[in-house]
């Protein structure tokens, strides 16, 4: 049996059932490779009487650990945010079921709901785009004109370590209007979470906390929206 368990983006964001899940288990592996480790595994482990080993990103993508574990005892692997926002954590899942294992997926708080704490409507987000900090991905633009086309928003992911200010920096670079409205989302769900809506141009000038950024490029937005953006406008 594999549990796939979602943790939040914070510390007690990880749901009874996630907990429940966890104490049953014969062996637990976690990642941080998609999400920075603000996530207290010493707590958790106390409260579930289960060790914790945390996993390296090639021992989850490259071995089949989780899997073949998972077909001889019950496993849990622990994920920041949701269980399934990961292209790699849906394919250990899919490898999983290819071999007959049960999976049960306990779902946990994530960046694609808690950016709806930027007063803009989850309903009116598009095609969720990545932008690594190493690369220029021009297929991002493609992404982002289409959203346009149709008034939608555009949540843009950043590495784990990225700074939003290089982030606009580089969006301008791929052909962003350096006048487009964005808004910077610090640190989701954290006690310390921050909000700030300003230009493109005016965000590569300005110096924001620790990390995790998203960046959110806004479509067409309605008058509560407009409301919402401009408490935060920098």
């Amino acid at each position: 049996m594999l549990y796939m368990i979602g943790l939040g983006l914070d510390d007690n964001e990880i749901t009874q059932k996630g907990l429940e899940a966890l104490e049953e288990v014969d062996h637990a592996y976690v990642e941080f490779y998609t999400n920075t480790k603000d996530i207290d595994l010493d707590l958790i482990e106390e409260k579930t009487g289960t060790e914790i080993e945390e996993l390296s990103r090639e021992e989850v993508e490259q071995k089949d650990l989780i899997v073949e574990g998972a077909g001889e005892m019950d496993i849990a692997f622990l994920v920041s945010g949701d269980p399934l926002t990961a292209t790699t954590h849906y394919d250990i899942k899919h490898r999983a079921e290819e071999r007959d294992v049960k999976v049960e997926v306990v779902h946990g708080p994530s960046i694609l709901t808690s950016v709806a704490e930027t007063g803009l409507n989850v309903y009116k987000f598009g095609r969720v785009v990545t932008l690594p900090e190493d690369a220029k991905p021009q297929s991002l633009m493609a992404h982002v004109e289409e959203n346009d086309s149709i008034g939608l928003h555009t949540l843009v992911l950043l590495d784990i370590d990225y700074s939003a200010t290089d982030a606009a920096e580089k969006l301008i670079d791929l052909g962003i209007d350096k006048e487009r409205e964005a808004v910077v989302l610090e640190r989701a769900n954290q006690s310390s979470q921050w909000i700030t809506v300003a230009r493109l141009d005016k965000i590569t000038e300005e110096k924001f906390g620790r990390p995790p950024h998203s960046i959110v490029l806004t479509g067409e937005a309605d008058h509560k929206e407009a409301e919402f953006l401009e408490e935060h406008r920098g």
